[in-house]
């Protein structure tokens, strides 16, 4: 197994380890944060911090993006210096740029309230002003997760992001419901304490690890190659975005609060499983860099075949899962959930479909090819907006889901067919068919199982859950894994039984 193989696998199970926690505390937090404030109250904030959460992206610039890019390049150089300075310019220049946006924000907020977001009502006049401040810290926080993938140190990141931030949000939340009862405030608390001290704890890390530096005017002039890198990642990062959050900010727009709160819990229970392909796109994207400059492109072509058939297992286990049980799912959150089941299905099928090329967006932008995926974006950005317009008066966030389902399917098949024509790669082998057998099996057996099974809805889940998983890794340890998934599963066995000790 090579030394990219090996790095790729253990920065990878560390993020694993950590969205798994994450995941864990993130629902931890929505089960308090639905039940105690209720459909209505969960949609306003939702709707409103939609709505900032594009700022970060313009801020950024792109830049997060781009010293991904450019720090593997600049330590096969041995450029140091070079690295330090730009880490240094890069959070000066998103800080700037996050502080004017957020006086333009206020000062503009009664044209944004009443036209923009059509909120008339007092209670999202206090949420706004409140939430505003955090796109400095938000921004900081996003370019922190750059550096740490560029220099292929991910672990302070996934500490922060899957420990730190997520425990202070439960902590914060009960205490303020405690004190101030069932507040919007006491949300918004939780949102503001656990964002900032988690800022904080990442910018001490890249401090501690020396990878700060003075600037120099010479500096200034090469910085420019990576802010022309980086530019078309902006409206990449940025047309991503909106694709992403146009269904959650357009039911906010033509229907209600309520609507928003329930969709906002089946997308993130239906994006659970993207976790696995966040976890390797954290790593294999600078990894690709690295290989790609070094004209390694069969090693390239072998990682990303592992890796794709690992992340569309996970989301094909995950939508067997919520396809039998998606109303008890929902039903944890409370019973005015509910009525959100199908579109969880929906929310799911997408992200399988997003799942299947797995890492084909980092392969195009990683080996010099940005523009095409801003172009992707782009186009993705007018489909789905159009297709939520059309859906949502009709089908309510069932339409929103399937709009979202569809704009991901051809954004995806579309950077597939381009990565093939440009590098003649793709992601399937064999071993996917065995794969597809092993989870078709195992989801048969658990839908006969269900049927023979009446407890209470929460120990069904998880007696469902753990049997479909157990049944499916026997299956597939048989069946369907080569030898090449044997060895990183060893690696990183060995690593956590490393840590362990």
């Amino acid at each position: 197994m090579s030394k990219e193989i090996k790095n790729v696998t253990k920065q990878s199970g560390i993020v694993f380890i950590g969205k798994v926690l994450g995941l864990v505390l993130g629902l931890i937090f929505n089960v308090l944060a639905a039940r105690y404030l209720g459909a209505e109250l969960f949609g306003k904030f939702t709707y409103i911090f939609t709505f900032i959460s594009f700022f970060p992206i313009i801020a950024l610039l792109g830049i997060q993006q781009g010293i991904v890019y450019y720090i593997p390049k600049l330590d096969e150089e041995k450029n140091y210096k070079f690295k330090s300075e730009i880490i240094t310019i890069s959070f000066l220049i998103v800080s700037l740029i996050g502080v004017i946006l957020s006086f333009v924000l206020i000062l503009n907020s009664d044209f944004i309230l009443n036209t923009v977001l059509n909120s008339k009502e007092e209670a999202y006049n206090s949420i706004y002003y409140l939430v505003v401040p955090l796109i400095v810290f938000l921004a900081l926080s996003q370019l922190a997760q750059g550096v740490f993938r560029g220099v292929k140190h991910i672990k302070p990141f996934v500490i922060n992001q899957d420990f730190i931030v997520p425990l202070l949000k439960i902590l914060v939340l009960v205490i303020s419901i405690i004190f101030l009862g069932n507040q919007i405030e006491t949300i918004i608390l939780s949102f503001y304490v656990s964002i900032i001290i988690g800022c904080l704890y990442l910018i001490n890390a890249i401090r501690k690890k020396d990878l700060f530096g003075k600037i120099s005017l010479e500096s200034m002039k090469n910085y420019k190659q990576v802010l022309l890198y980086s530019f078309p990642l902006l409206f990449t990062g940025f047309l991503g975005f909106i694709s992403q959050k146009t269904d959650v900010f357009m039911i906010g727009y033509l229907l209600n609060d309520q609507d928003v709160g329930v969709y906002r819990i089946a997308l993130q229970i239906g994006t659970l499983s993207s976790f696995t392909l966040v976890a390797f796109n954290m790593i294999f994207a600078p990894t690709i860099s690295s290989l790609f400059h070094k004209g390694n492109i069969k090693e390239l072509e072998l990682m990303f075949k592992t890796i794709t058939k690992w992340v569309v297992t996970v989301n094909l286990l995950a939508f067997g899962l919520i396809l039998l049980l998606n109303e008890e799912i929902m039903l944890v959150f409370g019973y005015e959930f509910l009525f959100g089941s199908t579109a969880l299905v929906l929310v799911a099928i997408g992200q399988v479909v997003n799942a299947g090329v797995g890492s084909a967006g980092q392969f195009l932008t990683m080996t010099g090819h940005p523009f095409l995926t801003m172009i992707i974006n782009f186009m993705t950005v007018i489909l789905n907006i159009f297709l939520n317009l059309t859906f949502i008066p009709k089908f309510g966030i069932e339409g929103a889901a399937l709009a979202s389902l569809m704009s991901v399917a051809f954004a995806n098949i579309l950077k597939l067919i381009l990565l093939y024509s440009i590098h003649r790669i793709q992601p399937y082998d064999r071993y996917f068919l065995k794969m597809l057998l092993s989870v078709s099996l195992s989801f048969i057996v658990i839908y006969f199982l269900k049927l023979f099974i009446d407890f209470h809805f929460i120990i069904s889940i998880l007696i469902l859950a753990i049997a479909y998983i157990m049944i499916f890794l026997i299956l597939y340890y048989f069946v369907g894994m080569n030898n090449e998934d044997k060895r990183i599963l060893n690696e990183i066995n060995k690593y956590i039984k490393l840590k362990l000790k």
